[in-house]
């Protein structure tokens, strides 16, 4: 859940991004850095739609912020292909795991801007279903290699494992 951040001197106004960790009040021009908002461990600064926004990690949530509008397409064609391989080869085992992956399928449906809290569960289908399309699809493994990457450190991150 995102809670945007009022401003600490009008009290009305939201903050929006200036430059790097730094930010300024829509209503009244007041200036603020990243260490002037304390976050507790399952919080997160995130910028939504312009606006500062304190958004709530759970433990073991990781956090997946796309930076081009066709990676939610791209990771629900992953989520798809994979569910219906899974009809005839065995892509996800457990109940559990299909009913996860079409909840993250979901979830990009109605949200492709991100960012998504995504839990180990939905990171492991997800995995798993990049995996597959990139098994049978090549070409595809070369069209998002940093959204690639950041998914798959976040899955490492999720189950403790440290990433570099």
């Amino acid at each position: 859940m995102q809670v945007p951040i009022l401003c600490h001197i009008c009290h009305g106004g939201r903050y929006e991004p200036r430059d790097t960790g730094s930010y300024v009040c829509r209503s009244c021009g007041n200036r603020a850095t990243e260490s002037t908002f304390p976050v507790q461990s399952d919080e997160q600064l995130v910028v939504l739609d312009g606006i500062l926004q304190v958004l709530t990690v759970p433990d073991g949530h990781q956090v997946i912020t796309p930076t081009r509008r066709c990676h939610a397409p791209h990771l629900g064609a992953s989520l798809v292909l994979a569910l219906r391989l899974n009809r005839t080869h065995p892509v996800y085992r457990r109940a559990e795991d299909v009913h996860a992956a079409e909840e993250l399928l979901a979830v990009l449906d109605t949200d492709e801007q991100g960012p998504w809290v995504l839990s180990p569960e939905q990171l492991d289908v997800l995995i798993r279903a990049v995996d597959v399309r990139s098994a049978l699809l090549p070409s595809t493994s070369r069209q998002h290699p940093d959204l690639d990457a950041e998914i798959r450190a976040a899955y490492l991150r999720s189950r403790g494992a440290p990433t570099a």
